[in-house]
């Protein structure tokens, strides 16, 4: 079974969220070997399909993990598209949110899709089930820029379709959370960094909720494969946190969240892997819960001076292997 609670954001406020990977049959890019480079997700797909009478069984099931909570927040994840009737079908998603329309407890619902699958008629029949909720569809950008997208993701879209699957969003009555991907590969440190806040000026008219992943290294890509010969490094948590500080003040009245997954570990983003990036990583999750700058602007600055060295000289990881 794979689904948790963590401390989180919900609406706005500090609440419980509930993560829920749905045993799908998994990304349609990935089956036809299109998949992200960074992206292992799929690969934990079940190889016999579930029935979708199970699906909707097994979010009942995970729910259970949240009752007599208050403040719940719901985040579905296929390891793929919810919008994707080879995934779910429709009448599969209305059974899961009349089920959530019920429960007073959950203020908010997040569901993934890629662009090319919102449709308004989907975004809008769930929408009319759960109107007094939060409910956002996250829509995986990682980054605007197209050829950053294309030669270090693979992604298969481009900012405009994901403007027009924002705005069909917003039209269907959802709110729209933007996934960014701190430091894709090629990248240097500081060009990761300014990608990131670039791809947030640029997306910020369609964006309700920013989420910067910060990225980690999944078995079997071929991200895997680079940091594996040295020539990439996941980021530093120090540009995580440059990036928060930046991307709150220059828009307090967005939300913006970040989970540093593996935080303080070698394929996790790390400073210099001491117990303080750990620190690093609890004080991140912490402003995402709160939105609350005092967590990420006062920390201790270990290793700060290493990371500005690389930061202000554009070097590449390829050039740091010893570092």
């Amino acid at each position: 079974m794979t689904y948790w609670t963590s401390e989180d954001n919900v609406a706005g406020k500090p609440g419980t969220a509930l993560f829920i990977i749905l045993p799908t049959i998994g990304c349609y890019r990935f089956r036809i070997g299109q998949a992200c480079y960074m992206c292992a997700y799929p690969t934990a797909a079940p190889k016999v399909r579930w029935s979708q009478d199970a699906l909707v069984d097994y979010v009942r099931e995970a729910l259970k993990k949240v009752e007599g909570r208050k403040r719940v927040a719901v985040r579905m994840f296929t390891s793929g598209s919810f919008l994707d009737n080879g995934e779910l079908k429709p009448e599969t998603r209305r059974k899961i949110f009349e089920i959530l329309a019920g429960m007073e407890n959950v203020e908010e619902i997040v569901i993934e899709s890629r662009s090319e699958l919102v449709r308004y008629d989907a975004v809008r029949e769930l929408a009319e089930i759960v109107p007094d909720k939060h409910f956002e569809v996250a829509i995986g950008l990682e980054t605007a820029n197209d050829d950053i997208a294309d030669v270090s993701i693979n992604k298969g879209n481009t900012f405009d379709d994901f403007v027009k699957a924002a705005e069909i969003t917003h039209e269907a009555g959802a709110k729209v959370k933007t996934y960014l991907l701190l430091k894709t590969i090629f990248l240097s440190e500081r060009d990761g960094i300014e990608d990131v806040k670039a791809s947030i000026i640029k997306a910020e008219p369609y964006t309700d909720t920013f989420s910067i992943n910060i990225t980690d290294i999944q078995k079997g890509t071929l991200y895997e494969r680079l940091w594996e010969k040295g020539e990439y490094r996941p980021p530093w948590l120090w540009s995580a946190v440059e990036i928060l500080l930046w991307a709150k003040k220059r828009f307090p009245d967005k939300r913006i969240l970040s989970d540093p997954v593996g935080a303080g570990s070698r394929r996790g983003p790390h400073n210099c892997l001491t117990d303080y990036d750990r620190q690093i990583g609890r004080a991140i999750k912490k402003f995402s819960a709160t939105q609350d700058l005092k967590y990420i602007e006062n920390l201790k600055p270990e290793c700060r001076e290493r990371w500005e060295y690389i930061v202000e000289n554009g070097l590449l990881d390829w050039q740091l292997m010893t570092w």
